[in-house]
């Protein structure tokens, strides 16, 4: 990675979640006793803030928070990793909220209130122009608004930044928004929305799948990467210009799974901005998400530079 920390600004998100860990998730209707639980600060744009922040990266976080006390203790928190807050909103609706099952095969099940996530605007993203303009990269998730998200990507665009967009939760993206985007970041499931194609389960299947079905999405997207990440089959990325690149998992311990994604991303964000190749920035993502699996918490299960050199030791 570079020797200059690159600046990435980040649309940010921040859910105060709860966390029951079960022997196996509940059926419609029913009532389980819980093993343990958890309440901490998440949320998709923050988790890819601190993880981009841990790995070395210069973070602007465009975020929107309550006026209540897990936001008081998200501010603390974030002071002390050093985060910048200055563009944090701070507005009267309560923090957004999520709670989530884990089962005891990491499995989830995840709810959400976006809360105080709607009220970051436009108006932010203007007024966060500079900022913008001065990145190497900007990253955009939906739990905010559709039109901000719109908003952000097309600055970007216009000061010719990289615009990293991870559409979930899921929605079906305007034409305008992907013209703004330069990488889409999804899912398995998420990659079948956005292609219109059922993925079979095997790896091999999956990634035939998906180039079958590129030349569609080509055609409506002038964008230049789709990277889809298949979970224990590790995560592959195709360019419009025909590269493809496909990077194995890292065996490692599951303590749990929610954060995979979010970690992947920062890794991902993280390695792009500093000027590495495709192939190079999936290898950092999957180790990113492997460390955070093997690891509680959410924030606190996203890797720094020492982690993340381990990971990639354990995965050669």
């Amino acid at each position: 990675m570079s020797a200059t920390p690159p600046r990435i600004a980040v649309l940010g998100s921040f859910m105060q979640a709860c966390c029951w860990s079960v022997d196996r998730l509940p059926r419609p209707g029913e009532t389980l006793r819980a093993r343990g639980f958890v309440a901490e600060a998440a949320g998709k744009g923050l988790a890819v803030a601190v993880g981009c922040h841990r790995l070395g990266a210069r973070v602007d976080l465009l975020m929107a928070i309550g006026n209540d006390a897990p936001a008081d203790s998200l501010l603390s928190w974030l002071h002390g990793e050093g985060l910048d807050t200055r563009r944090i909103l701070r507005c009267g609706q309560p923090s957004g909220h999520g709670a989530g099952f884990i089962g005891a095969d990491g499995d989830n099940q995840i709810v959400v209130h976006p809360g105080a996530n709607e009220a970051l605007g436009p108006d932010q993203i203007a007024a966060a122009e500079e900022d913008i303009a001065s990145a190497a990269l900007l990253y955009a998730q939906l739990e905010v608004p559709l039109d901000t998200v719109r908003a952000a990507l097309a600055r970007a665009r216009a000061h010719g930044v990289l615009a990293v967009l991870n559409p979930s939760p899921w929605q079906a993206l305007p034409d305008d928004v992907l013209a703004c985007t330069d990488v889409l970041v999804v899912n398995a499931g998420e990659a079948q929305a956005l292609l219109e194609c059922a993925l079979p389960a095997g790896r091999d299947q999956r990634l035939r799948a998906i180039a079958s079905a590129l030349p569609a999405l080509w055609r409506r997207w002038p964008g230049n990467w789709l990277v889809v990440t298949l979970g224990d089959q590790g995560s592959a990325a195709w360019s419009r210009d025909g590269a493809h690149h496909v990077a194995a998992p890292i065996p490692t311990r599951i303590v749990k799974t929610i954060g995979a994604g979010d970690a992947f991303s920062a890794g991902l964000c993280r390695a792009l901005a500093g000027g590495r190749s495709m192939a190079a920035a999936l290898e950092t993502a999957g180790a990113c998400a492997a460390w955070s699996i093997a690891h509680p918490g959410i924030l606190a299960s996203l890797p720094d530079r020492d982690g993340l050199r381990a990971m990639l030791r354990t995965g050669a």
